[in-house]
């Protein structure tokens, strides 16, 4: 029996960010868009349908933990749009993993982030990873979710930066289709978390890790130290939980902060606090 997964994108369409945000950009954003989805489907079953959905209002600069925030409402209701409409689990898509534990309590359904999953399944594959995120303003985000997973430990330091330039919501979109201008600067910043003891690479950024598995780029040459594409763990993850319900009920724990608010209660705080929000969906 197949499964339908909602990947939920944390900006707009580009219509939208060139009115809002005046985005400049050689490339098309849907063509990324549709590099995004064929490196998704690289991994999941072929009785999966894996979507991909844009916000319909983004905050952009999700670099601080504010403007995170603003962007995380309308995550979030992606995500409780993705259940109503009958999705089997949804992804945030964004390895800052951003509004994960929130979006949990929203609904029902597996809610899976790109980070959590991948860092999990590092844990099997080395014992210790290497983090190479895409901003310098990130490194708190990633010591961030290091911590609330408990794997400190496993983290071999420092969380090194892919330097992506001042304009960098447009590069986001290039590498994915011209993934070549990641190099030489990731094989050198992975030669560093090798360096640093790791034995497991996360490129921690959904658009850096579909560049990089675009290139083939699945072991740091001469180490035998493999990369993970974040993207596909998630997508791996995803697939095992609605397989795990599906098979022996197994779901979330229904106590403590992963428990779901009552639909009707959760709805009716949405139309209160976020009425622009309830209006739209």
């Amino acid at each position: 029996m197949g499964m339908k997964i909602w990947w939920q994108n944390i900006f707009p369409p580009q219509e939208q960010m060139e009115k809002e945000i005046d985005l400049k950009t050689p490339v098309s954003v849907e063509h990324a868009r549709q590099k995004l989805l064929e490196n998704l489907k690289r991994v999941s079953r072929p009785d999966t349908q894996v979507d991909v959905y844009d916000l319909k209002h983004s905050a952009y600069m999700i670099e601080t933990p504010y403007l995170e925030m603003l962007n995380n409402v309308w995550l979030i209701e992606g995500v409780i749009e993705a259940e109503k409409q009958g999705y089997d689990a949804a992804i945030i898509g964004c390895a800052n993993d951003p509004a994960l534990q929130q979006a949990r309590q929203a609904v029902n359904i597996p809610v899976v982030a790109p980070t959590e999953a991948a860092t999990l399944l590092a844990c099997t594959l080395g014992s210790r990873f290497g983090m190479i995120t895409v901003m310098d303003e990130l490194i708190a985000f990633c010591d961030r979710n290091i911590r609330n997973y408990g794997l400190e430990a496993r983290l071999a330091r420092p969380v090194r930066v892919f330097q992506m330039g001042e304009n960098w919501v447009s590069f986001l979109f290039e590498m994915m289709i011209n993934p070549q201008i990641i190099q030489p600067q990731f094989d050198e910043l992975c030669r560093a978390c090798v360096a640093d003891g790791a034995e497991v690479i996360l490129p921690e950024c959904c658009a850096l890790s579909p560049a990089v598995t675009m290139l083939g780029y699945h072991e740091v040459p001469g180490t035998g130290v493999p990369i993970l594409d974040v993207t596909h763990a998630a997508v791996k993850m995803a697939e095992t939980l609605v397989d795990l319900k599906r098979s022996i009920g197994l779901g979330k724990a229904m106590r403590g902060i992963y428990k779901s608010v009552a639909p009707e209660v959760r709805d009716a705080m949405r139309s209160l606090a976020v009425p622009a929000a309830a209006a739209v969906f």
